[in-house]
């Protein structure tokens, strides 16, 4: 039902945080997606778009602005569908008037601006009942419904948010939108490497870019792989390898926006969303258990090209590495000493070995990412901005 005083559908924004550990690089990921959701709360509050703006999330938060974004608190240990569901009855008891919700991951949204949301909204507000917009079908990282209630007859409830729409689609037959797709639209904060880049861009909100820059020692090495693997970028006689979860807009970007010549190797699309007990399959990783990785990063690949991006989640997932998020998160930070993961540790070893620059990361790397880092040493080579590694 549509409020009586606006013609349009109103609706409500939810931001989700939550799920870290207290290990320091999970600390350092919550410290960092709390600052991206309280900016993006703020960018949702100026579209003025929004009867209320809400931070679903399993603890307070200390930057919040109370003033304009209610927060509500979750039982720890949740799962995604257990929290969307109490969000949905939260505000169906709260009032009759909210027609439908958008939902925000904490790190969905550190490049977004008002104009986004404004249009977000607007396709939400325009589709039919039983509708879901979203950034991405396959693997979400937020998206809009209509109605409320929408996601409460999944059975089981839905465990991730990536596979939300895919849901949707099989279960109630929903109509699935999705915005064009743009490193704004797709960036997405999930791992210690996503910062890496944001720092180098400088182009998040007030409170991330704060947080960030009081952590640049401890994001140099990713900072400083992403940025020399870049440089290659530029170069005619370059060969850049991109490895991981891709697609064929990054490689067609990157086939028209960059000097260098490109090898890629796009596997495991959709694995955050793919059903229950999918097993990966990874050339790369492949690769690494019949030669060991000193072999492959530090001989074999080196053959191939002159600087390499490397998704790890297919690589962890096709070996079955069992490592704790504190280990994946520090893997993105070169620290191979505080992996206690073996398989994993000896991996990132042999990266910091090669004698190629290698950047390691998650999805975002070998996405987005790349669209930014290249604009980013094209325009510093145009002189059009400043370098942002200062002593390269």
């Amino acid at each position: 039902m549509a409020h009586p005083n606006n013609l349009e559908p109103t609706l409500q924004a939810i931001i989700m945080l939550g799920g870290m550990g207290k290990d320091p690089t999970e600390t350092l990921m919550r410290k960092a997606l709390e600052a991206a959701a309280t900016d993006l709360a703020h960018i949702c509050h100026q579209s003025d778009k929004f009867a209320k703006i809400t931070i679903l999330t399993d603890s307070h938060v200390k930057t919040l602005d109370d003033k304009t974004t209610a927060l509500l608190l979750s039982h720890p240990n949740a799962t995604f569908g257990e929290l969307i569901n109490q969000f949905s009855q939260y505000i169906t008891g709260e009032t009759a008037n909210t027609d439908g919700y958008i939902y925000f991951g904490a790190g969905s949204g550190p490049l977004l601006s008002t104009t986004d949301i404004r249009m977000l909204t607007r396709l939400v507000s325009e589709a039919d009942s039983n509708s879901c917009i979203t950034n991405n079908r396959y693997s979400a990282d937020f998206f809009g419904v209509r109605p409320t209630d929408l996601l409460e007859s999944l059975h089981p409830p839905p465990i991730s948010d990536n596979s939300v729409p895919t849901r949707l689609i099989e279960e109630r037959g929903t109509s699935i939108i999705e915005i064009p797709r743009s490193a704004e639209t797709q960036f997405n904060i999930d791992v210690p490497s996503d910062l890496a880049t944001l720092s180098l861009t400088e182009k998040s909100g007030p409170k991330l870019k704060s947080f960030i820059a009081q952590e640049t020692q401890l994001l140099n090495q990713a900072v400083k792989a992403q940025w020399n693997a870049s440089q290659h970028f530029l170069k005619k006689n370059s060969e850049v390898f991109i490895y991981g979860r891709t697609s064929s807009r990054i490689w067609s970007y990157l086939e028209t926006e960059t000097a260098c010549k490109i090898r890629i190797i796009s596997e495991e699309r959709g694995l955050k969303g793919a059903p229950k007990g999918h097993q990966a399959r990874s050339f790369l990783g492949y690769l690494i258990q019949a030669y060991g990785p000193q072999e492959v990063f530090c001989k074999l690949l080196p053959q191939f090209c002159s600087a390499a991006f490397v998704d790890l989640i297919p690589i962890i997932e096709h070996m079955n590495i069992s490592c704790s998020r504190n280990d994946r998160f520090s893997a993105d930070l070169f620290q191979h000493d505080a992996i206690k993961n073996k398989e994993l540790r000896e991996i990132i070893l042999a990266i910091t070995q090669s004698p190629i620059p290698i950047a390691v990361g998650g999805h975002s790397l070998v996405s987005s990412s790349l669209e930014i880092l290249n604009q980013l040493v094209w325009d510093v080579a145009d002189n059009l901005i400043s370098n942002p590694i200062k002593d390269s």
